[in-house]
C-alpha cells in the first residue's frame, strides 16, 4: 500500500487527484495508473510513477487523459477514464468533433497585442465555456501598449478575466502562474505567432520550448509547436501547449458555451415577445430593442448572431428533423412579423 500510494505522489505535479483515483479505482487490476502528455500519429506518450512509455490504443486518447496503462510487451492503453471536461472543435473537414485537450480546468485564450482578433477571442471563449473548463484572456506581447486592446476586450467580454502579459520583463507571468497553482490544469488556446511557447516558457523559467518569429509578410507566425505537448508548471499545476491553429469550428453542442459567453444578450432575448425569437426580424424583439438603443454592442451582436448561426447550421446538418423544424419556424416567423407593431 505504502508504494502505491508513492507511485500515486509522483503523478501528483501531473494533476493526480482523489477523484482521479477513483475514475480509475477499478481498471488498475494488471495496470498503472497515467496521464497522456503528447499523442503521436498512431500512438500516445503516456507518463507514469515508474516512467515515460509510448503506448499503442485501439482508440487514441487525447492529451491530458488519464488512463490505465497495460505494460506487458508493447505497453498499451487498456481504459481511458471518463472525462470531466474536454476542449473540442469541429475538425478543418467539417466531419468530425477533433478533442484537443482532456481534463483541463482553465483555458488560456491567448491575443496578441500586435495582432489582435477580437471575434475569435469570443469564438474561442466560446469553445472554452463548452468545454467545461474556465476561459482566461492572455493579453500578450504587452511591451507594446495593450490599453487599448484590454479597454476593447472588456467592453466585448463578459464574465472573463483578462490578464495582460510579456515574457521580456515577466509583467502579468506571476499572476498566470498562482492561477494554476497548485494542480489545475490548463490548455493554450490562440493563433500561430501569439506567443504561446513563449508564455509556457517564462511559466518555466527556461527557454524549452521552440520559439518562432512572425513573418514580416503576412504577420502571421510560424508553427513552432508542432503537435499537442503537456508540460509541468514548476511552481504547480500543467499547461497543454497547442499548435497555432486557424480554423476553429463549433459543434452542434456548441451551444451551452455560447449562451455562457453571450450571456447578457442571452438574457435580454428572455423578455422578446416569441419564446423562440433568432433576434434578427422578430416584432417585440428584447435584443433588437436594446441594441437599437445602443445598450448591446453591434460588434458583440453581430459576432454572437454569427457563432449561433453557426452552431444551428452544425444542428441541422446532423440532425434533418431540426432542419425542418427550422424552416417550420422562419414561416411562420415571416407570417407574424407583417402583422406585427412598427418599429422594433
Amino acid at each position: 500500500m505504502a508504494g502505491a500510494e508513492q507511485d500515486h505522489a509522483a503523478l501528483v505535479p501531473y494533476g493526480w487527484s482523489d477523484r482521479v483515483g477513483a475514475l480509475l479505482a477499478d481498471h488498475l487490476d494488471g495496470c498503472i495508473p497515467g496521464r497522456v502528455i503528447r499523442v503521436e500519429r498512431i500512438a500516445a506518450r503516456v507518463i507514469t510513477a515508474v516512467g515515460e512509455f509510448l503506448a499503442v490504443a485501439d482508440q487514441l486518447p487525447a492529451v491530458g487523459d488519464w488512463v490505465a496503462l497495460d505494460l506487458t510487451a508493447p505497453p498499451s492503453v487498456a481504459y481511458i477514464a471518463p472525462r470531466w471536461s474536454a476542449l473540442t472543435r469541429l475538425d478543418p473537414h467539417g466531419d468530425r468533433v477533433q478533442v484537443l485537450a482532456a481534463d483541463i480546468d482553465l483555458v488560456l485564450v491567448t491575443c496578441p497585442t500586435d495582432r489582435p482578433s477580437l471575434a475569435r477571442v469570443e469564438r474561442e471563449c466560446v469553445l472554452a465555456w463548452d468545454s467545461g473548463a474556465q476561459p482566461i484572456v492572455v493579453v500578450t506581447k504587452a511591451d507594446l501598449d495593450a490599453s487599448e486592446l484590454v479597454a476593447d476586450l472588456e467592453a466585448r467580454l463578459v464574465g472573463v478575466e483578462i490578464l495582460v502579459t510579456t515574457h521580456l520583463d515577466g509583467t502579468g507571468i506571476a499572476t498566470l502562474a498562482a492561477r494554476l497553482a497548485p494542480d489545475r490544469t490548463a490548455v493554450m488556446l490562440g493563433p500561430s505567432g501569439a506567443g504561446k511557447s513563449s508564455l509556457i516558457n517564462a511559466l518555466l523559467g527556461e527557454e524549452r520550448l521552440a520559439v518562432g518569429a512572425v513573418r514580416d509578410d503576412d504577420a502571421r507566425g510560424r508553427h513552432t509547436t508542432t503537435s499537442r505537448e503537456l508540460v509541468v508548471i514548476p511552481s504547480g499545476g500543467v499547461v497543454i501547449d497547442t499548435p497555432g491553429i486557424r480554423g476553429v469550428g463549433l459543434t452542434a453542442a456548441a451551444g451551452a458555451g455560447l449562451d455562457v459567453a453571450f450571456a447578457d444578450i442571452v438574457e435580454l432575448g428572455a423578455a422578446c415577445r416569441f419564446s423562440d425569437c433568432s433576434h434578427t426580424v422578430e416584432p417585440g424583439c428584447a435584443v433588437l430593442a436594446a441594441l437599437a438603443a445602443g445598450e448591446v454592442d453591434a460588434a458583440r451582436y453581430a459576432s454572437y448572431r454569427k457563432l449561433e448561426d453557426e452552431v444551428d447550421a452544425e444542428i441541422r446538418r446532423a440532425d434533418p428533423n431540426a432542419a425542418k423544424a427550422e424552416r417550420d419556424r422562419v414561416r411562420a416567423v415571416q407570417k407574424a412579423a407583417p402583422r406585427g407593431p412598427k418599429g422594433l
